[in-house]
């Protein structure tokens, strides 16, 4: 049973008008964010730019930030929704536990999305040093980087949950942080610091491949190698902008908690929740990320595929040969086709014979 202290002290987070300020931006940001979430996930899904194992992480990142979304407007929704009702005291509106458990899924989340670069450049790696095989080989990778992703996001939820000593907050959902304050920031800096990497490994990526590029216009090269690096230059640079958006996103979360920390202590309870939801603003990073990310998938194509100088007509006689074969194949699947039906079609008027005689 909640005291009288307690009952106060939500009515004045209710009716903050910071607080309410905070969570309707950040609610209507959250709805805007739903239908662009999905067309995105349809574009990967339907993508044929993209390879496997990078559509397993792109799929992964993007998911996840429905998931977030979806687990904001859960716990906030549900909280305005409280504060505008009808409420004679402020025990009557605190947030129950079982929903502030939301929380872990909207933090579990946050550290999918804030991974996601440094995972997709791992990929990128491996597909630029491997780009003779990795065409037609290499799918399980895709499928064992998301197990990784999802691995490292539960050790940093796993780390998190083990340092909350402190008391739990019951005027809004919030995950406290306290107890080892360097345990407690070993995510935060394994996500800065792998972040900051990203950046320049994919920069370097970039360059590989473009070497790689010139490389194969001036010797034989299989079809299958000029193709994965087309497409390695093409997927390198829209990552490279998910790179950069991401960190500054980490960069500016990682700073603004920080800081907070200091200045918490002048605050209200209010201000303290308002400055939590501005600084941990998810929607605002997916539309920017969704608007660059949109501007290097608009490029053309001719600016990412191989020109090929030197005219090496091996290539033009396997073409022909397979689409030969192909063809063949098909000439006598519908000849036996054929013929079967013939065959049927006489035991039918045999049988119809007989049942007339």
């Amino acid at each position: 049973m909640y005291n009288q202290t307690q009952c106060q002290m939500m009515a004045e987070v209710a009716t903050s008008s910071v607080l309410r300020s905070t969570l309707l931006v950040s609610l209507i940001l959250c709805l805007l964010c739903i239908p662009i979430n999905l067309y995105a996930l349809w574009r990967i899904k339907i993508s044929v730019k993209l390879h496997f194992n990078s559509k397993c992480v792109i799929f992964n990142h993007t998911f996840f930030v429905l998931v977030h979304i979806l687990a904001r407007i859960g716990l906030h929704g549900k909280d305005l929704i409280n504060y505008f009702d009808d409420w004679e005291s402020g025990c009557d509106i605190i947030p129950s536990r079982c929903r502030c458990n939301l929380r872990y899924l909207y933090k579990f989340s946050e550290y999918i999305i804030e991974v996601s670069p440094f995972i997709l450049t791992i990929e990128r790696f491996v597909a630029t040093f491997q780009a003779y095989h990795y065409e037609n080989r290499y799918k399980w990778f895709g499928i064992l980087l998301n197990v990784f992703h999802l691995s490292l996001s539960c050790l940093f939820m796993f780390i998190q949950n083990s340092t909350n000593t402190g008391e739990v907050i019951i005027y809004y959902c919030w995950l406290a942080k306290s107890g080892n304050r360097f345990l407690v920031n070993v995510p935060t800096f394994f996500i800065f610091f792998s972040q900051l990497a990203t950046i320049p490994g994919l920069l370097y990526l970039l360059r590989k491949n473009e070497n790689f590029r010139k490389a194969t216009s001036q010797k034989h090269s299989s079809l299958t190698e000029r193709y994965q690096i087309s497409e390695n230059l093409r997927t390198s640079s829209m990552f490279r902008v998910m790179s950069v958006v991401t960190w500054a996103y980490v960069t500016y979360n990682a700073g603004g908690s920080y800081i907070a920390h200091y200045l918490m202590k002048s605050m209200d309870y209010a201000e303290q929740f308002s400055t939590i939801e501005i600084i941990h603003c998810v929607p605002i990073y997916y539309i920017i990320l969704s608007i660059f990310i949109i501007r290097v998938d608009k490029k053309p194509r001719s600016e990412f595929i191989i020109k090929i100088k030197n005219y090496q007509n091996h290539y033009f006689f396997e073409l022909q040969k397979f689409f030969d074969e192909a063809f063949e194949k098909i000439t006598q699947r519908r000849h036996r086709v054929g013929s079967m039906h013939n065959i049927m079609n006489s035991q039918s008027e045999g049988k119809s014979s007989k049942m007339f005689h």
